[in-house]
């Protein structure tokens, strides 16, 4: 990703530029090419970390430091297009100067909607949907899409594993199961990479008739209706998706073939509890979450992210806004490897 991103270096604005992680990242990110990085906070606070951590970012330079707080030939512009988009959702024309100065997430989705920049990545700090409700009045879901949806990969020994959705719903009906799976296996592809999507359950092909798994089994006719390409199957138990031999002894005319990349849960708490489980238990490293469905790039690191996730967000990022969110062009089979 990162030698795909540096082909068309992109403008990202970081919401944490104080944070030392974020500039680890962005001096790695600099050192290669892959960026043109743009650092919210304030500039002694941001050089005096940069002298301390020993780092070479030439700030002002290849690297633009904004102040929301002081730069108000920047962001007072944009303080009646956050009312307008936000008013309805608890800012008053009073309170909107003040939030793009203090709330660093507000600032860099406004910068990014009105075109300064080519992608944000926010988080890190605090609660993850906290940030999450900061930006979507003002970057929304494509027009196309009916939610936004979190995918999060795991790079492992065994290659990458993607898990959806791991923070963006609770219950998902069955037609929003089918409309992420959708857009997880495009996001899949453009790394370079053919999904081959299963649907977890605790029922393994019609075993039980419960909600959750009616629910996987009618997202599944659902899939195959719109999308007949995609190598998918379900409902099953994730050993069955992961090993072929157990999944063939319970249906051996199975549409999905190999070990699956793509696992699609039935509800957040699924999703999330086992891609932090993988995560820790197999010692993979961690891309994402990636926000599926929404109409510019941008995305929420979580508070554990380490400088290498902030740097391979950034490459997605770039890679989306380089392409485009809709058909973002897949990889090289020789960049696959992430």
């Amino acid at each position: 990703m990162v030698e795909a991103a540096k082909a068309a270096p992109q403008r990202i604005v970081y919401s944490e530029g104080e944070d030392p992680r974020v500039l680890r990242a962005v001096q790695s990110l600099v050192d290669d090419g892959v960026v043109q990085p743009i650092l919210l906070g304030r500039r002694a606070q941001i050089a005096a970390l940069v002298r301390d951590m020993g780092l070479r970012l030439d700030l002002g330079g290849a690297v633009q430091i904004l102040d929301p707080a002081e730069d108000h030939d920047v962001f007072a512009p944009l303080v009646a297009d956050y009312q307008r988009l936000a008013g309805r959702r608890g800012a008053p024309p009073d309170a909107a100067m003040r939030r793009i100065m203090r709330r660093p997430t507000v600032a860099a989705a406004m910068l990014l909607q009105s075109g300064q920049c080519d992608a944000a990545i926010c988080g890190g700090t605090g609660d993850w949907w906290r940030h999450m409700q900061y930006l979507m009045p003002i970057v929304p879901r494509r027009p196309e899409v009916s939610r936004i949806f979190a995918l999060s990969c795991l790079i492992l020994q065994s290659g990458a594993l993607f898990v959806c959705d791991t923070h963006m719903n609770l219950e998902p009906t069955a037609a929003q199961v089918a409309e992420m799976t959708g857009l997880a296996a495009d996001a899949v592809r453009a790394f370079g990479i053919v999904p081959k999507a299963a649907l977890m359950s605790h029922s393994s092909f019609g075993s039980s008739k419960s909600d959750s798994a009616r629910r996987m089994r009618q997202a599944l006719a659902l899939i195959r209706a719109a999308r007949p390409e995609l190598e998918v199957d379900g409902e099953m138990h994730p050993d069955a998706a992961l090993i072929e031999t157990l999944r063939d002894r319970a249906v051996p005319d199975s549409r999905l073939h190999g070990t699956a990349n793509l696992l699609v849960m039935p509800n957040l708490d699924a999703a999330n509890i086992s891609f932090n489980l993988l995560k820790a238990g197999a010692d993979g490293l961690a891309i994402g979450p990636i926000l599926l469905g929404m109409s510019k790039p941008i995305h929420v690191v979580v508070p554990s992210v380490t400088a290498r996730g902030i740097v391979n967000i950034s490459a997605v990022a770039s890679m989306e806004a380089a392409h485009g969110l809709e058909a973002a062009p897949a990889l090289g089979p020789e960049d696959s490897a992430a």
